[in-house]
């Protein structure tokens, strides 16, 4: 069989799976049919991807496959993305990955809104650029750099902060993997969201997401100016052993964010909002940031 019948017959699949989930309101055909084909390993085109955009999807790639199965793999941060921005908004992505975020929100925000993606590994960083000149996405700004508390050049990047995962994770990517799971991946140069926000004469930043294994505390550190000026909202990934592995916990995070007036939600299902403290965090979870009385 060649690669273009294979391709063919997975995009057929997934079209029945679509269909038989009305449009993601069930999970369980889109879920079967990617335990199904799990150990598939080519590379598939996909002409919709959030409805109208072309991405290129590796399926021996945990965070692809199942963005090609399920339709997106940060399902409740898109929901909520959908329900919260506008257009002419800011949004910078921080650790954008191949641009699943990045192209949301660009959709959301529209031309005379702009997304900055901060993506450092360079070879992902080459498909996150591959599917913003795909798709003319001239609203997305891409930062092949980290960001952190401050300016640092050629560091070494991991594969992990030493998680372990049973096939290939590109979405864990870390600062502070110390050689646990072999050498590093990449050598990246990190600078702060106040240095780049300066750079790019941004006049205004409307939300942070935030997913970096680790680097999350360091990077909200560097962008003190960031919050106080423009009040921002925020989505991290709180996550209690990747900020071990950097040497912090969690609890840090949410005092420097109190200090700044920020209250806090867990997203859950569709997008949901529940407010949740330090004593009721789970061992992970994507949290919403936002000044208190501020308005979603």
């Amino acid at each position: 069989m060649t690669d273009s019948f294979i391709s063919n017959a997975l995009r057929a699949f997934r079209a029945l799976g679509n269909a038989m989930s009305m449009r993601g309101r069930f999970r369980a055909p889109r879920s079967i049919l990617r335990r199904v084909f799990r150990w598939v390993r080519c590379e598939v085109t996909v002409p919709d991807f959030d409805g109208t955009y072309l991405v290129r999807l590796r399926l021996s790639e945990h965070m692809q496959r199942r963005i090609f199965w399920m339709g997106y793999y940060s399902t409740d941060i898109v929901a909520l993305l959908k329900m919260t921005l506008r257009p002419g908004m800011v949004v910078v992505d921080v650790g954008a990955n191949i641009g699943e975020i990045a192209m949301v929100a660009a959709r959301c925000v529209g031309r005379e809104g702009s997304v900055i993606a901060f993506e450092p590994v360079g070879s992902i960083a080459d498909t996150l650029a591959e599917h913003v000149r795909l798709n003319g996405l001239n609203q997305v700004i891409i930062r092949r750099e980290a960001l952190g508390k401050e300016g640092r050049s050629e560091v070494p990047i991991y594969a992990s902060c030493g998680q372990t995962v049973p096939d290939e994770h590109e979405g864990l990517a870390s600062l502070y993997g110390a050689g646990e799971n072999g050498g590093p991946i990449d050598f990246v140069n990190i600078t702060t969201l106040d240095e780049a926000a300066a750079s790019l004469s941004l006049a205004r930043i409307d939300l942070i997401k935030i997913d970096v294994e680790g680097g999350e505390l360091a990077c909200l550190q560097g962008a003190e100016n960031v919050l106080r000026r423009f009040k921002p909202l925020v989505i991290v990934e709180i996550q209690k052993f990747s900020a071990h592995q950097a040497g912090w916990e969690v609890e840090e995070l949410f005092q420097y964010l109190s200090v700044l007036g920020y209250e806090f939600f867990r997203i859950g299902p569709e997008g949901r909002l529940t407010a949740v403290d330090v004593d009721s965090l789970a061992d992970f979870q994507n949290v919403f940031c936002r000044v208190r009385g501020q308005a979603q």
